[in-house]
């Protein structure tokens, strides 16, 4: 069985790494091959796994212009697009699984009309909303829902993908419309139960779905003790750790700059993922951390923290709070897309979205209560194990392909 995988990156990112997991597994399997096409990352080899970078920076340079002008994402890169037809059909690919197709460096109009001619079994990982929209990646932080009827006269024309010309809104809805809804044999994967049911509200609403939660490697997040509280000053400190890797708002920073304003000692605020300027203007009782790779540097302030707050106001399924329960942190979090998906009685609290005041409290009683135990949240985490989501993907692909 030979399945290719397809997304904006690999291996970095979290979609890339994802990715990564997956093809690693799929080639480890008896007769089975893996082929990965992206756009951004470096080609690598190994045993059983093949993966390719299509298009060239011209192309995709082209593309990001005219979707900065004329918000045609998904409009370009037809070299590239030729080149991913070419990779499938050489290698006999028996199931395709797509994820990021947003980036600039895909043409969707070739792209879905080869797979409705090929009728090659389609397993598409939804990681945002972007597919079922005319522009956005998501809606839920300005509060739009014309993607449930028809997209136009976008107020999001400015966010990611970025367009400072032309409203093409209205032409991408019905263009993603007629493209997504037109193969026969494709299902949607979708990250958590939320993203499903916002799915069945959209145009892609006859599309056959299936939950497979993003995993989180329990080997490499467990819990383990480090030097971290003495290294920063941090003893006998109520430490509260917040990680993302691009801190915007919708992430929720002003948010957690609230909750600092209204904890006092001995509460502490480490956020991780900061600018370094960034850093510099945070109050004293927030310590900030720039973005790290390492994940031996995340286990260690995971596994240091009292509480994890994950304030975002606009998400999916954020693997941060997997690997926080992985490492036997709790969490507090807003009700937020799949974030209460993760969270149980015994290993965190879920608060309305917004409401500075529940965080705090929620805070307060995760950290003084007593009642929320490392064990319960690392036996939480075992549920979204990545081995459990390896074999689900694995299992579906064979049952797809049959």
């Amino acid at each position: 069985m030979n399945v290719l995988q397809v997304n904006t990156v690999y291996p970095g990112g979290s979609t890339g790494r994802i990715v990564a997991e997956i093809a690693a597994y799929t080639a480890a399997q008896p007769d089975s091959r893996a082929v990965v096409a992206f756009g951004i990352g470096e080609p690598a080899r190994m045993n059983n796994l093949l993966a390719v970078r299509i298009g060239d920076p011209t192309e995709r340079k082209f593309h990001a212009v005219i979707r900065k002008l004329l918000d045609a994402e998904g409009y370009g890169s037809i070299h590239a697009t030729q080149q991913l037809i070419r990779l499938c059909e050489e290698n006999h690919v028996d199931v395709v699984h797509l994820h990021n197709l947003h980036g600039c460096y895909l043409n969707l109009k070739r792209w879905f009309r080869y797979l409705a001619q090929a009728d090659i079994p389609v397993i598409w990982t939804l990681h945002d909303c972007w597919p079922l929209t005319g522009h956005c990646a998501h809606f839920a932080y300005c509060g739009c829902d014309k993607w449930k009827t028809q997209c136009g006269r976008c107020p999001q024309q400015r966010s990611y993908p970025e367009c400072i010309g032309l409203d093409g809104s209205r032409r991408n809805y019905r263009l993603k419309k007629r493209l997504f809804t037109g193969l026969k044999n494709m299902t949607l994967v979708l990250p958590c139960r939320w993203l499903q049911e916002i799915v069945r509200d959209s145009f892609l609403q006859s599309v056959p779905t299936r939950v497979i939660y993003n995993g989180v490697d329990t080997e490499r997040f467990r819990p383990e003790t480090s030097d971290l509280r003495a290294r920063y000053g941090l003893e006998n400190k109520r430490v509260l750790l917040s990680v993302a890797s691009d801190w915007t708002d919708r992430k929720g920073l002003p948010e957690l700059l609230r909750l600092a304003e209204m904890l006092n000692d001995p509460y502490r605020i480490v956020i991780v993922g900061l600018p370094a300027d960034r850093i510099k203007t945070l109050p004293p009782n927030v310590l900030g951390i720039e973005k790290t790779a390492s994940v031996d540097l995340l286990r260690a302030w995971y596994g240091t923290a009292d509480c994890f707050v994950n304030p975002t106001l606009e998400d999916t399924m954020p693997l941060v709070n997997l690997e926080a329960l992985a490492c036997g942190t709790p969490l507090a979090v807003f009700d937020t897309g799949g974030c209460p998906e993760a969270v149980t009685d015994a290993c965190g609290i879920v608060v309305e979205k917004g409401n500075i005041q529940k965080l705090a409290e929620a805070v307060r009683q995760i950290c003084e209560s007593g009642a929320f135990h490392p064990e319960a949240c690392t036996a939480r985490a075992k549920r979204f194990s990545m081995e459990n989501t390896l074999r689900a993907y694995f299992e579906f692909y064979r049952e797809v392909s049959q």
